[in-house]
């Protein structure tokens, strides 16, 4: 299948595929969630898998828990 693949073809493909790998920490620094830093580690050890890359797309895109007024 990739046996004819030239090296500009790699370089684009190597490209692309390291773009979708970090997808979930992106979302969730431009998002500035509260636990971004731990998204980025699940991506970072765990995006290799897919069950990790999910649970890292899952943090970044879930709804922001709503911030709790203090009583006065």
């Amino acid at each position: 299948m990739f046996s004819n693949i030239g090296p500009f073809e790699a370089v684009a493909l190597g490209v692309v595929i390291v773009a979708l790998y970090i997808v979930p920490s992106v979302i969730a620094f431009r998002r500035r969630r509260p636990n971004r830093l731990l998204i980025l580690t699940i991506n970072l050890v765990l995006g290799g898998t897919l069950i990790g890359w999910a649970v890292a797309l899952y943090l970044a895109t879930r709804a922001a828990p709503a911030a709790r007024s203090r009583p006065v």
